[in-house]
């Protein structure tokens, strides 16, 4: 791996979390990064990041839910920097809450983010890649939750799903043209995934105090993303079909594939409505909401990670 070359490379939600982790690790290979975010600002604050280590790096607002916009932006790469060697289709949100609860515009808006938006950055930057005619290498971010059938997060499961699957059928089509693909399950990374949610059915207080525990907690307890981000480019390296960056996600992926009716029981378990009523018990009480706040408040973020967690009012991306 030590003669590993990434070239141009192209990152999507890379103004924070795995995106931004990703992309200072290609950097830090010699890669010239371009850095894609909805949020413009968190774009050019991970550019600075990787121009003051020594590397080279250029920020792009975009927003990968708009196909015309995706469309324009492979032809500003491609006219301006080359044809990339490496993609990262990164970017994506949460939506969770009961299925049927969940409104239109939010279970839209995470298709076209989650799997249309990566389905059109490996069509636009593979096509691009095979005529070319020197290879290249697609990465799509997924998700455990593309083999673990949890309720209450279907529109994030079945997206990642897709992610998954379709990363897996596309780099049979494609290794002839010399291009892997690689999907990558994550497990749990200190990100602002949870902050950015939307969720259906709870008051505003409880997805206040959801967000930003889950956030802090997730701080504490997950992975950095600056790790997450050598693990993901030492998988291109060996042009890894698919890629687990915990051992939660690792187990999981095995059992599920061995034990995929098991894996359903367990999960509906787990995630069942049982669960659910008993949390709801606590959380509409006054008394369990102020509790909450104070606890939240008191939680310590890990330290390093401080850029990575912000009120959800105040995140875009």
């Amino acid at each position: 791996m030590t003669d590993f070359y990434p070239g141009l490379a192209v990152v999507t939600g890379a103004g924070s979390g795995i995106g931004r982790g990703t992309a200072k690790a290609l950097a830090e290979r010699g890669a010239e990064v371009i850095v894609a975010d909805l949020n413009y600002a968190t774009a050019k604050d991970t550019v600075a990041l990787i121009r003051s280590a020594g590397g080279l790096a250029f920020p792009y607002a975009l927003d990968v839910a708009d196909t015309a916009a995706l469309e324009t932006f492979g032809a500003y790469v491609k006219d301006n920097h080359g044809v990339p060697d490496v993609v990262v289709n990164n970017a994506g949100i949460l939506v969770g809450g009961p299925f049927l609860d969940v409104p239109l515009d939010d279970l839209r808006r995470i298709i076209d983010i989650n799997m249309m938006a990566m389905i059109h950055g490996c069509r636009i930057f593979g096509a691009q890649m095979v005529a070319r005619g020197t290879g290249g290498h697609l990465v799509n971010i997924s998700s455990m939750a593309a083999f673990a059938p949890a309720r209450l997060v279907t529109p994030y499961s079945i997206s990642k799903a897709g992610v998954k699957h379709f990363s897996e059928t596309l780099r049979a089509e494609l290794a002839a043209h010399k291009i892997g693909v690689t999907v990558v399950c994550p497990g749990l990374i200190a990100t602002n995934l949870a902050a950015t949610a939307a969720v259906s059915s709870v008051t505003a207080d409880q997805v206040a105090i959801g967000k930003q525990g889950i956030t802090k907690g997730m701080s504490i307890l997950g992975m950095h993303p600056d790790k997450a981000g050598h693990k993901i480019v030492d998988a291109i390296a060996k042009n890894e079909a698919v890629k687990t960056l915990r051992p939660e996600a690792w187990v999981g992926y095995r059992i599920a594939r061995a034990l995929p009716r098991t894996t359903r029981t367990a999960l509906r378990i787990v995630t069942g409505p049982e669960l659910e009523l008993l949390a709801r018990l606590v959380i509409d009480h006054p008394t369990a909401i102020d509790f909450a706040k104070r606890a939240v408040e008191r939680m310590p973020r890990r330290r390093g990670l401080q850029t990575y967690w912000a009120p959800p009012e105040s995140v875009e991306n």
